[in-house]
């Protein structure tokens, strides 16, 4: 494997740390109380948050440390996976492409590596991820441990791709891992909510570098869903975004290309400056809400892009929210998705942000909410300034009753007979937790409620 240099300098680092709401500092022995995701919606006051700058540095304070102790990314959980009172360990340092090889396209990196970054690393050596969630300043361990995912009848979540990975231990063991070396480990680590260790190495099976045109449609909703149903599998990866109260819906298709790369487009209109205006007014006017969606036409027009896969993928997401999604049956998704929005309409439920809908195709890791079925992933958004619990305490039950797993690192209110009842792997799961982590250490409040 070819080597190269660590991607993020000191000060990108903190600049990433800051814009994600974190308050950082990058030297191991200098502790920071107090914790918050990005939404704000987590937050915890913990007796330390350190910044191991290498594996022998984290090793150390496994080892020195008692009690609690679990890991962050990206902070983009909504779920309460990280708050603890014990020890936070950020994987900010852990940064990098470590080396890849060029025949079997595959790429090893630290962990901490966000996804736009690991991305980027993988278009200047020919490869590509084979799917990106439009969202992708989330870390690879934190990604990877939630099966976060784009969209795509035909594509699985990222998890999916995992080769090997080098997990950190509880009492600070070093573990490779991969379908050959503890093969069981390895099935339960690719989707493993932190509970196991902390992932400090990820190999990724990739496909060559490629190109993506990006095109953007306002219409009805119902002519939205019509259309994705019936070109799903015309294009590798589709999903729309639906206004219920404005009965408008923006379409958005990816297709591969050879075609010359668009300009940088230069709007007259800061989109998220407008979401955050139209939240706002909606919050504060209620009544405004139906008006303000169904404008949506006149200030978010047909639109097409392209460009590399590491700079079309992505969507600026400056305005806040909270986010509650369920995986159901590919075969129900848009029966499900239509009685959400009527439900959002007959409950007058005051939301100005969208419904999101999307593809993913089944995998085989133990706690993956695509385990074994394709699946249509709903996902309901709330403006952080707004109460999420009066919709999604609406809206969860229904994505339930369609056989709905939740994304790990989204809200929702399951427990663990609940999880143990739609994951066939889950006492398995359970069970190589115990081994590699008989006191519990890496276990939160959260995941002692549904795993201990």
């Amino acid at each position: 494997m070819s080597s190269r240099r660590q991607f993020l300098s000191r000060s990108t680092l903190l600049a990433l740390g800051a814009a994600m709401g974190q308050r950082m500092s990058l030297a191991a022995s200098e502790p920071k109380i107090g914790w918050s995701n990005w939404s704000g919606g987590q937050t915890c006051a913990n007796q330390a948050l350190l910044y191991p700058q290498n594996e022998n540095e984290l090793i150390n304070i496994l080892k020195s440390s008692s009690g609690i102790v679990r890991a962050v990314g990206g902070g983009h959980s909504f779920s309460p996976l990280v708050p603890t009172q014990g020890t936070i360990i950020s994987l900010e340092a852990f940064n990098g492409l470590i080396g890849h090889d060029p025949n079997r396209l595959q790429a090893t990196f630290h962990a901490g590596s966000r996804i736009a970054q690991a991305s980027a690393e993988l278009w200047n050596i020919g490869q590509g991820l084979f799917n990106e969630a439009d969202i992708n300043v989330q870390s690879l361990a934190g990604a990877l441990s939630t099966a976060t995912h784009g969209t795509g009848r035909g594509l699985q979540c990222m998890s999916a791709h995992i080769v090997a990975l080098k997990l950190i231990t509880a009492d600070g063991s070093i573990v490779n891992c991969s379908q050959s070396e503890h093969p069981e480990l390895f099935q339960a680590a690719k989707v493993s909510l932190g509970a196991l260790g902390i992932i400090t190495e990820v190999t990724l099976q990739n496909r060559r570098a490629y190109k993506l045109k990006e095109q953007i449609q306002v219409m009805p909703i119902t002519a939205a869903m019509q259309y994705v149903d019936q070109n799903k599998d015309r294009f590798s990866h589709i999903e729309f975004m639906a206004f219920p109260f404005g009965h408008r819906a923006m379409v958005k298709t990816l297709e591969e290309t050879q075609d010359p790369d668009s300009p940088l487009p230069d709007p007259w209109l800061d989109e998220n400056a407008l979401l955050d205006f139209a939240a706002n007014t909606a919050r504060e006017y209620p009544w405004t809400n139906a008006g303000l969606q169904h404008l949506l036409g006149l200030f978010v027009s047909d639109s097409q892009r392209i460009g590399p896969s590491w700079k079309i993928y992505p969507s600026t997401r400056a305005v806040r929210f909270n986010e509650m999604e369920y995986q159901v049956p590919a075969s129900l998704g848009m029966q499900a998705c239509e009685e959400v929005m009527d439900a959002m309409r007959q409950h007058k439920l005051d939301v100005f942000f969208p419904l999101e809908f999307r593809y993913v195709a089944a995998d085989d890791a133990w706690l993956s909410p695509f385990h074994g079925r394709d699946s249509v992933s709903i996902s309901v958004h709330q403006y952080y300034r707004q109460d999420y619990h009066p919709i999604f305490r609406i809206i969860e039950p229904i994505l339930r009753r369609y056989g709905g797993r939740p994304h790990w690192g989204k809200l929702n209110t399951m427990n663990a007979r609940d999880f143990q009842a739609i994951y066939p792997h889950w006492d398995d799961f359970k069970r190589i937790q115990g081994q590699v982590d008989p006191h519990g250490r890496m276990l939160n409040s959260y995941l002692r409620q549904i795993l201990a």
